[in-house]
């Protein structure tokens, strides 16, 4: 039987284990790290949640990971449009993964419409697959991979296309469907894709998360800055 101050004691040290605890998952791993002189400062993820969010989910399907969580996340985001094509492409190639190759190309597609270098190359691979040796397939894929060929946003790089791309349509369309091909091209311009609809609440709430607000400068380390002027 404990008497009152041994009482008050143990309620103490438990309030002082609780408010460690508390600390300690506050200041976990995954969202905090350490400075050498022992400041907290947010980890990348802490930062960015939603930018951590997109690229994890993104990289997920890219693994060929593509469960209910990853395609929810993915779907939010790809209906919010332009901006959103990595989101696009992705999703649309963990619904071809899932058996569903008409709804997973035209994600794809409105990613590649948009100039989106990764959607023109996977659609142009698509179409050079085994058994896409229609004519109709032909003159898509071809399409596509001499437009990711030329893409601006790559070249502006310095990132050089894949060669091996444009080499699955070399010396296979005849006359009448490289005219076509051509003509397509200098037609083309950037469409971006906006949605008319929402997903549903579930899949809405999934890319929802709370931003960390930036840490404030010290003032300490701003009054040692020596004054240009």
């Amino acid at each position: 039987m404990l008497n009152k101050g041994n009482r008050l004691a143990l309620t103490l040290i438990v309030l002082v284990a609780a408010s460690l605890g508390v600390t300690a998952c506050s200041d976990s791993p995954g969202s905090m790290r350490r400075t050498k002189d022992g400041k907290l400062v947010p980890t990348l993820a802490g930062q960015d949640p939603l930018g951590t969010l997109y690229a994890s989910s993104v990289q997920k399907a890219e693994r060929g990971d593509c469960n209910q969580e990853t395609m929810d996340v993915l779907t939010c985001f790809a209906y919010r449009g332009h901006g959103y094509e990595g989101a696009q492409t992705a999703l649309g190639q963990c619904l071809i993964r899932k058996g569903d190759e008409a709804s997973g190309i035209q994600w794809i597609q409105r990613a590649a419409n948009a100039g989106w270098a990764d959607a023109q190359k996977t659609l142009a691979l698509h179409y050079a697959s085994d058994g896409a040796d229609a004519p109709s397939a032909m003159v898509k894929g071809a399409f596509w991979a001499r437009l990711y060929s030329r893409n601006a946003s790559l070249l502006s790089l310095g990132v050089t296309p894949d060669p091996d791309v444009t080499d699955k349509y070399r010396g296979k369309l005849t006359t009448a469907q490289a005219t076509t091909v051509l003509d397509r091209l200098n037609a083309w311009y950037p469409e971006y894709w906006t949605a008319t609809s929402l997903p549903d609440q579930r899949v809405r709430a999934s890319c929802q998360v709370e931003s960390r607000p930036r840490a404030r400068p010290d003032l300490d380390e701003l009054r040692t800055v020596p004054n240009p002027y």
